[in-house]
């Protein structure tokens, strides 16, 4: 076991960054400000864990049929895969790291968080202030709800990075709105329906670590799209946090579980808005806007939980 002393500076510490893609920003500052801290930095691709499983014995080991021996996990990116089988066996595997150590964000903060219909039950059970959602299988429901809405933003209900998100106008023509909500339905067999909140353009994504909110920015759509997401071509620009901000993004982060997120707001007529949680957020837009690396706060506060866990152990 190590000491307190030790966890504080990182010596001996093994910490397992769970990622798909080596070459991320966000993945390598994690790996890099773990390093800092003294401690053993381990990248990991759940895709190529395995587990073994009999009477006497459980392990999780790697291509090299090593079991895997580690302090603490930080999961950076999960991966997304139409294979239910897949998905729930990354997830299986992350609960199963859970029961021996801490995993951060914990695997149901991010489920809650990733899962879009389940977060937004979570946000309306803690009051938040959402847009009007509606969630069907049914074609004649979902022609009345953009009928009820006037514009609606349709969404994977598990989705990532802004894809596969379309807006659709009341005002087209109804045979071609059909057509495209049926091709949607056959696609997707169930309907995630939100309605078009008017901003000024952009919206605003607000970083937290623990219960502190660190910084935010301004997401602002290339031109010719209403989709904010950096990865899809959207420019970052530093926004003040207000009050509001920050007390709408830490209860939304509480809502889901998360030690961690990025929480997705925007500035309507009626007010400011939640779209969503993040529990697996890129860091490199704060970096970029603002010169925060929410990173090495996410490892610092990592490394809070270890010495925290250590002391609880060391008085039993």
């Amino acid at each position: 076991m190590h000491n307190p002393n030790q966890m504080a500076n990182g010596k001996g510490t093994k910490i397992g960054v769970i990622l798909t893609d080596p070459e991320d920003w966000t993945a390598s500052a994690f790996l890099k400000n773990i390093e800092k801290r003294g401690a053993n930095a381990l990248p990991i691709n759940l895709s190529t864990l395995s587990a073994s499983i009999s009477d006497s014995d459980f392990s999780i080991f790697n291509t090299d049929l090593k079991a895997l021996e580690l302090d603490a996990i930080l999961v950076r990116d999960v991966g997304i895969s139409f294979s239910l089988e897949t998905i729930s066996f990354k997830f299986d595997l992350l609960r199963q790291f859970e029961n021996s150590m801490i995993v951060m964000n914990r695997p149901t903060a991010i489920q809650n968080a990733a899962n879009k219909f389940f977060s937004f039950y979570l946000f309306k059970l803690a009051r938040l202030s959402v847009p009007r959602t509606v969630v069907t299988s049914e074609l004649e429901v979902a022609q009345k709800t953009i009928e009820k809405f006037g514009s609606a933003v349709i969404k994977p209900i598990f989705g990532s990075q802004g894809k596969g998100i379309i807006k659709l106008e009341n005002s087209q023509p109804e045979s071609e709105l059909t057509s495209k909500l049926a091709a949607l339905l056959k696609e997707r067999c169930v309907l995630y329906l939100q309605e078009f909140v008017h901003s000024p353009g952009r919206d605003i994504r607000v970083f937290l670590v623990g219960e502190e909110a660190i910084g935010a920015i301004y997401r602002v759509p290339r031109s010719g799209s209403f989709v904010s997401n950096l990865s899809l071509g959207a420019t970052p620009v530093k926004c003040e946090l207000t009050e509001e901000m920050q007390e709408l993004a830490i209860s939304a982060a509480k809502a889901v579980g998360a030690d961690f997120a990025g929480v997705d707001l925007i500035e309507g007529k009626e007010g400011l808005f939640l779209l969503e949680v993040n529990a697996t957020p890129s860091g490199k837009g704060i970096k970029l806007a603002c010169g925060i690396d929410v990173t090495e706060r996410i490892v610092d506060r990592l490394f809070e939980r270890l010495e925290n866990k250590e002391r609880r152990e060391a008085t039993k």
